[in-house]
């Protein structure tokens, strides 16, 4: 079946390739700002793009069919309980491109289910996915998957307590709206397995991947983002996790270039960014080739591996808090997929932890 147009893994090409893009409110202003202001999401300037710039209301509706699912999630709110659910799809391999589907219910009874790519980590005892799609529309026994652009995070962690993940999307039709989370800390749902959603055999012909092409073309990210607008930093028993968000001349209210430094990483690796805010809320959205250090500068784009994830952010006194989790693999997630007996090890070979899901303090 004919499918829409992909977002771009890397946005170094936005221009030529009609890349999908949410709206931002606040960051145009976030990057003139001076460097040691503590809250760029308090800043305003006009909207950037709204909407699809991809999108082809002529092709015929792309259909998901959430199937098996992994695990359910709740949490209670002030005015009460959400859940959120992970399913595998119904369809064997899908197309090549379909790995997950992430579906919510409000605490008014409202239901919202995105398509998810991402990687089950650890064993299952970790994940990092994104939404970076559009959304799900009730169409007989599937979701008919809109052209809207939705961006979005869900982080997995197992602690003393258990599984538990954090999450938001930042839904398109919601751009601008007031939202009941506005000034709310990040939330954590409590989550546990479904019945054998926690198999852990892995078979090779369970999974299908397109690997990315191995190309190192030039990059001119580095050059191009030569603002710092957030330092950031998380700490994991591993050692200290360091950041440093930098504003893009490309398009200063949008996009931007973070920079990664691990305990395990000589040099510092650098990956494309949208820069997105709702009230009360900032998401910092990776889907990303790395760029790497080639001399004193990251000008090496390195189309090896594909990293997604991000950090989901609020207001804090001297800056903001909240979750960090980037994860890689040698295919993009989009180019990954499934049979429909594929088990949590499957899911979980195809990925590594870049920084695993950590609190993170920026400022």
């Amino acid at each position: 079946m004919t499918r829409q147009a992909r977002p771009s893994t890397d946005v170094s090409g936005l221009f030529t390739s009609g890349m999908a893009t949410l709206v931002v409110l606040a960051w145009g202003a976030a990057c003139s700002a001076p460097a040691d202001h503590h809250h760029p999401l308090a800043q305003h300037s006009p909207p950037a793009i709204t909407g699809n710039p991809a999108a082809d209301p002529t092709l015929p509706p792309r259909l998901g069919r959430p199937g098996r699912l992994l695990l359910g999630c709740t949490t209670r709110t002030a005015r009460g309980p959400e859940t959120a659910e992970l399913y595998a799809s119904a369809v064997d391999f899908d197309d090549g491109r379909q790995s997950f589907f992430l579906k919510r219910l409000d605490s008014a009874g409202r239901e919202s289910v995105y398509p998810l790519h991402g990687h089950f980590l650890d064993g299952g005892r970790s994940g990092i996915f994104m939404v970076h799609d559009g959304k799900g529309v009730k169409d007989g026994d599937a979701y008919r998957i809109d052209q809207s652009v939705n961006m979005g995070v869900l982080f997995l962690r197992t602690a003393d307590s258990g599984l538990s993940a954090i999450l938001d999307v930042f839904a398109e039709e919601n751009v601008g709206e007031p939202g009941e989370k506005a000034g709310r800390p990040l939330g954590e749902y409590s989550c546990r397995w479904a019945e054998e959603g926690r198999r852990l055999s892995s078979q090779r012909e369970h999974v299908r991947a397109q690997p990315n092409s191995g190309a190192t073309p030039p990059s001119h990210w580095y050059r191009e983002s030569d603002r710092a607008l957030l330092t950031c930093r998380a700490v994991s028993p591993a050692g200290e996790y360091r950041l440093e968000l930098r504003g893009s001349k490309i398009w200063p209210g949008h996009l931007g270039f973070l920079v990664v430094q691990t305990p395990v990483m000589e040099q510092p690796v650098g990956y494309n960014v949208h820069m997105l805010e709702s009230p009360g809320r900032l998401l910092i959205h990776a889907h990303s080739f790395p760029h790497r250090t080639k001399a004193s500068m990251l000008d090496t784009l390195e189309e090896t591996e594909t990293v997604i994830g991000g950090l989901l952010l609020v207001p804090a006194e001297t800056g903001y808090t909240g979750w960090i989790g980037l994860a890689g693999s040698s295919a993009d997630p989009f180019n990954l997929s499934f049979s429909r007996d594929a088990t949590v090890g499957d899911y979980a070979a195809q990925g590594r932890a870049v920084v695993p899901p950590l609190p993170v303090t920026c400022r």
